[in-house]
């Protein structure tokens, strides 16, 4: 009897477990493939015109695990939550050691008002997490995971993956256009964006209408902390578009920045929370059925100079990419990337350029 009790004890626990975690879902993704890359020119030190080939994780997604989950609460409204890390492929080591959830720790209330999301997220302006107004359905190039296969990431400026104590609210779609907005409080800990007492705030819109979508962001930093007030506020305005006509799909871009960083393009300019940067950023890329897969190419171009200051320091950026996406199963995809890209800076001390040159190839699969 104590046996059969017991028993339909452990049976009801299992059961009502089973009910708990009926809405939550474990996915992710595993990206890894290799890159053959050069750079060469001015000040390119030993590496000058030397070949690189290397495996590499995440070129052109970054892998990942997660953990979401809904919970209908009856009226229309209901709790969610997202839970994602992120690593290296290669090693399985974290990628971001900062923290374990690194893309998103989030929680969210959404309803008839819209949703309201509280939690470490990706801002408005970031290709990363739930919150994200700038993925792959702004640019087929995404973000920039390679060395020279330039994204949005190559030709804006820094500041824009995720956000630590953030609230993001979205409203409800209002004849296909949506209203953004996010504050960040402090503690902010992200390289080159809001540290300590510093605020992130950011205002979005979005339109979307059967082929046509648009995008614009407009964000800032109020700078409190001692040591970043060395700078006014860093300051972006960001629009972005694509309509899809089916035989092809051009993408648009236009990125405009003050006392901003410049982000990472191999082994040019390195961020330098120190040193900022005026200056705007354009992109523009075509996407179309091709075998079975996706064909892809665009090109990117920016300019940039040191914000307020007596030395000289301008930079311009050039990139042209192509590529090819193939669905080789719903959940696994391969790809092949080549891109091209040159630095020109004229500074105080005269002129320099640099070119970099890569080829990729990899493989994604989904779960």
């Amino acid at each position: 009897m104590k046996k059969s009790l017991l028993l339909a004890a452990l049976a009801a626990c299992g059961m009502a477990g089973s009910a708990l975690a009926a809405d939550v879902e474990v996915y992710g993704l595993i990206d890894y493939g290799f890159s053959l890359s050069r750079t060469s020119g001015d000040n390119a030190g030993a590496q000058d015109g030397e070949w690189s080939f290397a495996a590499k994780s995440g070129m052109r997604n970054s892998s990942r695990v997660g953990f979401r989950g809904t919970e209908d609460l009856g009226n229309g409204y209901k709790v969610h939550f997202v839970l994602e890390n992120q690593f290296l492929a290669d090693t399985g080591a974290l990628q971001d050691t900062s923290s374990f959830f690194a893309r998103e720790s989030s929680v969210a209330v959404s309803g008839p008002f819209g949703k309201l999301t509280f939690g470490k997220v990706g801002k408005l302006r970031s290709p990363v997490g739930t919150t994200a107004l700038a993925s792959t359905i702004t640019n087929p190039f995404g973000s920039q995971m390679s060395n020279f296969v330039g994204g949005t990431k190559s030709v804006t400026s820094g500041d824009y993956l995720t956000i630590n104590n953030a609230v993001t609210y979205m409203s409800p779609s209002m004849a296909g256009l949506r209203l953004y907005a996010q504050y960040s409080f402090a503690n902010n800990t992200e390289e080159g964006g809001a540290d300590n007492d510093d605020r992130y705030m950011a205002l979005g819109a979005r339109y979307s209408n059967g082929p046509l979508l648009v995008t614009g962001i407009v964000d800032t930093i109020n700078l409190k902390n001692p040591d970043d007030l060395k700078h006014d506020d860093p300051t972006t305005v960001t629009i972005l578009g694509s309509y899809d006509f089916g035989v092809v799909k051009p993408y648009a871009f236009v990125h405009y920045f003050e006392n901003g960083t410049i982000n990472t393009m191999g082994g040019f300019i390195r961020a330098n929370s120190e040193d900022t940067y005026d200056g705007y950023g354009l992109g523009f890329s075509l996407q179309w059925p091709m075998g079975g897969g996706r064909a892809k190419v665009g090109v990117g171009y920016m300019d940039a100079e040191y914000s307020d200051s007596p030395v000289k320091n301008d930079v311009t950026r050039y990139t042209v990419q192509a590529g090819y996406d193939y669905v080789l199963t719903k959940q696994t995809h391969l790809y092949t990337d080549i891109g091209y890209a040159q630095q020109d800076q004229d500074t105080n001390t005269g002129k320099t350029s640099l070119e970099g040159f890569e080829v990729l190839a990899g493989m994604v699969h989904y779960f």
